[in-house]
């Protein structure tokens, strides 16, 4: 195998291509396809780095319209439990990541047919994948929403990603904010778009507009600090161009630096299915400490975000925020990184407008 040439998004993407005998030399970019013992197996290539292998199961329309990590994770897991390692056999695995094939089995899934009717669902942090014919299931499994089986990933492997995931993220185009969403307050023309609130309330997703003339746009003055805040780092409608000085804290006490776009911060949370919420701690004429929460429900995990945003930032429109940043973090370990950062008593700024 030509590694000089191509490397792996993981270990087991590159265990998989070699256990498949394909010849990475012989790769576009793009997704490959080849046909392996009567299977079609599909190859992605992207910018020379071989990122994902599995059976070719859903197609990229349904992927679009979807927009979940487990359809990936389905052709490569069925694909995993058919080559299987010597010392962690299909039995083993299955019982190690808590899979279970409800109705049918490994057998079943190479008589799947393309119009079979597909559905999923997830509750208590679990999921439920069937395939039906003519209205009867004639496959199901479940599995947990842990983020190191769903990716295929460890977690070393999922944060040495991060810096260069967040600088290939496209930007998304920003919609015109659509006025029936938005309430009024007490300020005259002044408005909340309402989102949610995550950890006892103390964080929120809330947005807040200003009508100038005929026109909406995001509130960005030092009058409204918080509010300016929030949506400086919530949404990528934001005018604000600034940086992200991150010091990224990983597995075994090890940390990196890096510096990001803070727009290609928020494009890369919305893009893997993470929802952002904004907590302020601190406030004073020149510093505003907070701390944003990437939740991702679908792999029930989080990323922290603790910056110190300068008052000229949002008074210029341009500058330097430090960070620190911790990913990947289960959601049943949030509270104990709480502990770790605050004392029980701290708390936080909700000074916004109402």
């Amino acid at each position: 195998m030509a590694e000089n040439v191509h490397s792996f998004r993981s270990m087991e993407v590159k265990r998989l291509v070699t256990a498949l005998h394909i010849n990475v030399d012989s790769l576009q970019e793009g997704i490959n396809t080849f046909d392996i013992k009567k299977r079609q197996v599909k190859v992605m290539l992207n910018d020379g780095q071989v990122t994902f292998v599995g059976y070719h199961l859903f197609t990229d329309e349904m992927k679009a319209m979807l927009k979940t990590p487990i359809l990936n994770f389905l052709e490569r897991y069925f694909l995993q439990l058919d080559y299987p390692t010597i010392d962690r056999p299909r039995a083993r695995m299955m019982h190690e990541d808590r899979f279970k094939f409800d109705i049918g089995s490994i057998q079943t899934v190479s008589s799947l047919k393309a119009d079979d009717a597909f559905s999923f669902s997830l509750e208590n942090n679990s999921y439920v994948a069937t395939w039906s014919r003519n209205d009867h299931p004639v496959l199901s499994v479940s599995f947990p929403a842990v983020h190191e089986l769903i990716s295929g990933e460890n977690k070393i492997e999922s944060e040495d990603h991060v810096e260069t995931d967040i600088l290939l993220s496209p930007l998304d185009s920003v919609a015109p904010v659509n006025e029936a969403l938005l309430m009024p307050t007490t300020q005259q023309d002044y408005f909340i778009k309402r989102g949610g609130t995550y950890f006892k309330d103390l964080f929120m997703s809330d947005l807040f507009y200003h009508r100038n003339d005929s026109s909406l746009s995001l509130v960005n003055d030092t009058s409204h600090p918080l509010e300016s805040a929030a949506n400086l780092m919530l949404s990528q409608e934001s005018l604000i161009d600034c940086m992200l000085q991150v010091r990224q804290v990983m597995y075994g006490y090890k940390k990196k630096q890096f510096s990001v776009p803070l727009r290609n911060w928020i494009a890369y949370c919305l893009k893997t299915g993470c929802e952002l919420y904004f907590g302020a701690e601190a406030l004073d004429e020149t510093n505003m400490k907070a701390t944003i929460i990437a939740v991702n429900v679908a792999e029930s995990y989080d990323h922290l975000l603790f910056v110190n945003i300068p008052m000229s930032v949002i008074e210029t429109g341009k500058g330097d925020i430090d960070a620190q940043l911790e990913t990947f973090i289960p959601m049943h370990n949030v509270n104990g990184l709480f502990a770790k950062y605050y004392k029980t008593d701290h708390k936080r700024q909700k000074i916004y407008l109402q």
